[in-house]
């Protein structure tokens, strides 16, 4: 056991002074996932603000739009911090506690095409371990009141609440589900980074409730913000547990439920803001 402590302290030590810099795969892991998350939600905030008549006509607007959120903002940004800050420390320990599995072996770096196979192998592992973990807090109903209802206080998803967990399940849910992705596809760093940063971009763009073209991911995968925001409303609460990539796994356990009709569509948004403009032009008139 001492042996052990000394070999981790040794490895800290070397973490600490060599690996963590600007360059380096290790720093590259730390930063890349949170700085790619507050970089796309924040650019979707500003639209969420601007309200622009463009980029209006293009949100995912429910029929009926339910009961309202029940969380600040503030709150929100704190909890996904805290979050986020949990996820580095786990990625610290993982490189002192495994020196080496960002090491390049000796025969080189993959070959791209084995990357791009076990990047979309780790799509897949992580789709089936979000899919099972979510199903898992919905429909045990001591884990849902007490950690998966803490999600759905966003009745009304946007951007940067993406990641608003309770802090159990987000370890659960999404951090043991990186450290399982990375091991199940046997990923190396270079591409588990840009897995878990890819999967950061498209959960943001799941919850911030826009369609293409201002999301630009909503048409190239099934599960998109409108199939993700069916699971916000009540109707389909226990329905669409996928996330986030595809949806096999709804599909074959029978909880797919179709967006379609749910949302109002773009003509039919535009058509509001004619109506209002139109109205605005009346009123001035007279």
């Amino acid at each position: 056991m001492a042996s052990l402590l000394s070999e981790w302290a040794t490895n800290a030590h070397d973490l600490l002074t060599k690996r963590l810099r600007p360059g380096q795969i290790e720093f590259a892991m730390l930063v890349f996932q949170p700085l790619a998350y507050w970089l796309v939600a924040g650019f979707y905030d500003i639209l969420d603000n601007l309200k622009l008549p463009y980029t209006e006509r293009y949100k995912v607007v429910r029929r009926d739009p339910g009961r309202p959120n029940t969380i600040t903002r503030r709150q929100v940004i704190i909890r996904v911090l805290l979050q986020q800050a949990i996820q580095i420390a786990l990625n610290l320990v993982l490189f002192v506690v495994d020196k080496d599995m960002c090491a390049v072996g000796p025969a080189g770096p993959q070959p791209l095409a084995m990357r791009a196979a076990r990047f979309v192998l780790g799509m897949y592992i992580m789709d089936t371990w979000q899919y099972w973990i979510h199903r898992w807090v919905h429909v045990n109903t001591f884990l849902y009141k007490h950690l998966h209802s803490v999600h759905h206080t966003l009745n009304i998803p946007y951007a940067y609440g993406a990641l608003y967990n309770s802090i159990l399940e987000g370890f659960l849910l999404d951090t043991l589900g990186g450290v399982v992705s990375l091991y199940g596809a046997g990923l190396d760093c270079e591409t588990s980074t840009a897995l878990f940063v890819f999967g950061y971009i498209k959960t943001v763009l799941d919850h911030c409730n826009y369609r293409g073209p201002i999301n630009p991911l909503h048409g190239m995968f099934p599960n998109c913000a409108a199939y993700h925001d069916v699971h916000h409303d009540v109707r389909g609460i226990k329905m669409n547990f996928s996330q986030p990539f595809f949806t096999h796994w709804d599909w074959l356990l029978g909880t797919f439920m179709d967006p379609n009709g749910i949302h109002f569509t773009v003509e039919e948004l535009k058509a509001q803001q004619d109506e209002k403009a139109k109205a605005q032009k009346a009123k001035k008139k007279q």
